[in-house]
């Protein structure tokens, strides 16, 4: 019953109930997702603001917390109450007695009660709290509450404002559909009675008096005139074909031009777009070039200290060397006397002073201890040149020329360099399986290698304890791995996915750039290869890089390898 009394409906109250159903949901929905998104916007911007603020105090009061320096606690206290949005601070230890507290009496009488978001605030007080810690050694807490009672008050004003207008929309909605189905009923129903005199026109090809009355500007209008235009139009069709095709010719000759010109246009934007990628290799090239002159900056210290020990050696054995020649020159003095005199008497006595002369002088020892010096101060020299040959060879621009290396040898390069800042930190611990040769840029690789161990160093380093990096190369399914482990601070979880990013550093500002391992992963993405991290916060790291053996480009590369095994 109820369904037939509804198709009974006529088209204006049909379209009346359907606009303000349609609308009655939407607004339902709107207003909930507005109120949702409010609730969720309120709530991060006070969290977010409570987490940032207890933070700053904590850093800032964590000295004075620590030496019992009261008068600086008051005044971080009294500094953090300036803020208007703050109610209170309160500063405890681990056994809740309270060194600091400030803000009104009321509101330091409240239980402290740490509130998850803005609605739990039901006093018009957000509370929060901070750990003072040192390490995982736990000190005491502080305590901070925020005012958010303007907050709960704005937010119930929107609220008030939303519904209030969605009520009059609706009742506007309703008022404008009532209108809108009596003026297209009137329409439509004019438009029906000439669509019927139209069929009849059709069979009798008669078209004379079946036009409908014009009204307005509307849509509706516009489509009463077409009903009037349709019967001339069915009069002058073929008229109309032949000028559509005439239209169409010159579409189409219009239509080449055009194409002509935006190919010329195109090719000009391919122009720009090459010179566009080329500016951006150099860009590239030039941001490389930096973040490696900023590692070698870091190295110069120990690169240094790595150079003037055996140059050290070698300037001593040299002082030593040139007593010993003196020592040479007074024998070869006593020997020139000894043969200069003719008399056996004179000789006699030369030969005496210069056997004298060799014994005082320990000749036999002189002789050992040259061929010990000179051996010295050559492998001194050669480890030298080593150090000199592997930093010219780490710091010069990169080009995109590739060779054949083995990645056994970029590590020991590498390691040379930053040994002297690794080893007051951290032991080095190599596993080197035989790898084959590969195709590689060894400056580019040299540079990722770099990163990867001062990465690893630093995060040992801010530990305060002497760990370990192990190093490990091996082949695995058809790619060459290069592990790199460290038992330092580890990642954390929400920065794992954004640890390659540009500029994205967990260090304090100042100390890092964040771009050593986004032009790292880049370097490897370049080679065909792969760089990735995994860590566990607290126990260590271990990145990974793996490079491809069977590069096309390599065609000596399985070759290597045999003789590698071999």
């Amino acid at each position: 019953m109820k369904k037939d009394t509804l198709l009974r409906l006529s088209l204006r109250t049909k379209t009346i109930i359907g606009v303000a159903l349609i609308a009655a949901i939407l607004f339902l929905i709107l207003i909930t997702t507005v109120f949702k998104l409010l609730n969720d916007l309120v709530n991060t911007s006070v969290e977010r603001s409570a987490q940032t603020t207890t933070s700053l105090f904590v850093s800032t009061a964590k000295n004075a917390f620590l030496s019992y320096d009261l008068a600086s606690l008051e005044a971080d206290a009294t500094e953090m109450l300036s803020n208007p949005n703050i109610s209170y601070v309160r500063v405890l230890d681990n056994n809740k007695n309270v060194y600091v507290e400030r803000g009104a009496p009321d509101v330091l009488n409240r239980p402290f009660k740490q509130d998850r978001n803005v609605m739990s605030a039901v006093d018009g007080i957000y509370d929060t709290a901070a750990d003072i810690t040192v390490g995982d050694t736990l000190f005491g807490h502080v305590e901070i509450g925020l005012d958010v009672d303007s907050i709960n008050q704005s937010v119930t004003r929107v609220r008030t404002w939303t519904l209030t207008l969605a009520a009059i929309e609706l009742a506007l909605i309703a008022l404008c559909s009532f209108l809108l189905g009596t003026y297209l009923m009137s329409q439509l129903k004019q438009l029906r009675a000439g669509a019927r005199h139209l069929g009849v026109a059709v069979k009798d090809k008669n078209y004379r008096n079946i036009s409908v009355r014009v009204r307005g500007k509307d849509e509706l209008s516009e489509l009463a005139e077409a009903f009037n235009q349709l019967v001339e139009l069915l009069k002058d069709e073929n008229v109309q074909r032949g000028r559509v095709e005439n239209e169409l010719k010159e579409l189409n000759s219009l239509l080449e031009v055009k194409v002509e010109e935006r190919t010329s246009l195109l090719n000009q934007k391919n122009s720009q777009l090459e010179k566009a990628n080329r500016d951006l290799k150099e860009a590239q090239v030039q941001l490389l070039q930096a973040e490696k002159m900023a590692s070698v900056g870091q190295l110069a210290a120990g690169v240094a200290h790595e150079i003037n020990n055996p140059i050290g050696f070698v300037n001593s054995n040299m002082h030593t060397l040139n007593e010993y020649i003196l020592t040479y020159q007074i024998i070869f003095s006593q020997l020139n006397d000894m043969l200069s005199n003719d008399t056996g008497a004179n000789q006699d006595n030369a030969i005496k002073q210069l056997r004298d002369l060799m014994q005082q002088q320990d000749i036999e020892f002189v002789n050992t201890d040259i061929t010990e010096l000179i051996t010295e101060s050559k492998e001194g020299l050669m480890r030298v040149a080593e150090i000199v040959k592997g930093l010219k060879l780490f710091s010069r621009v990169d080009s995109d020329e590739m060779q054949s290396y083995n990645l056994n040898d970029c590590v020991r390069t590498t390691l040379a360099m930053v040994n002297n800042q690794l080893k007051y930190i951290c032991s080095v611990e190599t596993h080197l399986g035989s790898i084959p040769h590969t195709l590689m840029n060894m400056g580019k690789i040299s540079q990722v290698i770099t990163n990867l161990l001062i990465n690893a160093g630093q995060a040992i380093e801010s530990t305060g304890k002497h760990g370990t990096i192990t190093i490990t190369t091996c082949v695995i399914d058809g790619n060459i791995e290069l592990q790199i482990k460290d038992t330092g601070c580890g990642i954390q979880t929400s920065h794992l996915d954004k640890l390659f990013n540009p500029f994205f550093t967990t260090k304090p500002e100042g100390q890092g750039t964040g771009l050593g391992l986004s032009i790292s992963f880049g370097i490897a993405q370049e080679h065909g290869g792969t760089l990735h991290a995994s860590s566990k916060e607290g126990e260590g790291s271990c990145f990974t890089l793996s490079l491809p053996i069977n590069n096309p480009l390599d065609t000596n590369a399985e070759d290597a390898f045999q003789e590698d095994i071999l």
